[in-house]
């Protein structure tokens, strides 16, 4: 079984000018291959070669793949907004004509045999699918959850000191994560000057490199950020010396793990997930540990939109 997280260049007037990134991760959560990818068949194609004969695989796609509204937001997005998670903006009218790019990736992979899903189902070694998922919104849940506010049951902070949601006498005093999550500072990965980007990416990494059950050190990668794949995330050195660029590049990997890592934590079964919403109506995959989830499910409820 693969997880192929694809952060994907798919905004008007990005696709045409930026590669888009995939990183893979096995069953162990190992990082074990990552790339960069050009057009939409040179993605499918970089999949396809990761991907064993009779192989199951997830490609988890940080991008809006269904797009019905032809003004406005999705309702996925509404939903997300209003327990301050970040969420696409996206339109019909911001594509113009025809198809988006991300369709056009969703095409290009139905003829390898990888389908557009909005439920990949947990423990199915046999699924060959693609699932939309939101690499900014995964970031924040990662830094929620590593917060004791987020957890109520991890350490908060240097030398164990207690946050927001613990009471004098010791007890955990039960929080609206909504709240929490509007209070925290956002980790902007593509806005500001360099000196910012390299602060916030940094940061990323080393969330990402303390997520329990993902592994992001293997063998054989490199510390080169110019290599054209299996580039070793934790051992780059992230500063402001480097070009936007190279920064972008930076970003993209980060992006690419995240979204690899919510496919992969979704079929483990451990942690959290959330889908919100369906089919053609816009369908997301999100990690959510049981307090976010029931608060992210009582907006659905209201939003009259389905979630598991």
């Amino acid at each position: 079984m693969r997880f192929v997280g694809c952060a994907l260049a798919w905004r008007p007037g990005e696709a045409e000018d930026r590669t888009s990134c995939l990183v893979v991760l096995d069953e162990r959560g190992s990082l074990v291959a990552n790339s960069f990818a050009g057009s939409a068949p040179e993605i499918s194609t970089a999949v396809e070669g990761y991907v064993a004969e009779n192989e199951g695989v997830v490609v988890a796609v940080d991008a809006p793949l269904s797009v019905p509204n032809a003004r406005g937001t999705r309702q996925v997005e509404r939903v997300l907004s209003k327990v301050a998670l970040p969420a696409y903006s996206a339109s019909r009218k911001m594509f113009g004509e025809g198809s988006t790019y991300a369709e056009e990736l969703l095409a290009s992979l139905e003829e390898i045999g990888i389908g557009y899903t909005d439920y990949p189902f947990l423990r199915d070694r046999d699924q060959r699918v693609a699932v939309e998922v939101d690499a900014a919104a995964t970031l924040k849940v990662l830094a929620f959850e590593r917060s004791r506010e987020g957890s109520g049951n991890r350490s908060g902070g240097k030398n164990g000191r207690s946050g927001h949601g613990e009471k004098k006498n010791g007890a955990q005093e039960p929080e609206d994560p909504e709240q929490r999550l509007r209070e925290m500072q956002e980790i902007k990965l593509r806005k500001g000057n360099k000196e910012a980007r390299a602060v916030a990416i940094r940061e990323a990494v080393e969330l990402l490199w303390n997520t329990p059950g993902l592994r992001l050190r293997t063998n054989s990668l490199t510390a080169d950020l110019d290599a054209p794949e299996n580039l070793d995330l934790s051992r780059l050195e992230i500063s402001q010396s480097l070009s936007h660029a190279q920064l972008d590049r930076a970003v993209s990997l980060v992006e690419g793990t995240l979204a690899a890592y919510t496919a992969y934590r979704h079929w483990k079964g451990r942690d959290g997930s959330l889908v919100v919403g369906a089919g053609d109506q816009g369908s997301l995959l999100l990690p959510a540990g049981p307090r976010l989830h029931e608060r992210v499910a009582e907006e659905c409820r209201t939003a009259k939109i389905p979630f598991v």
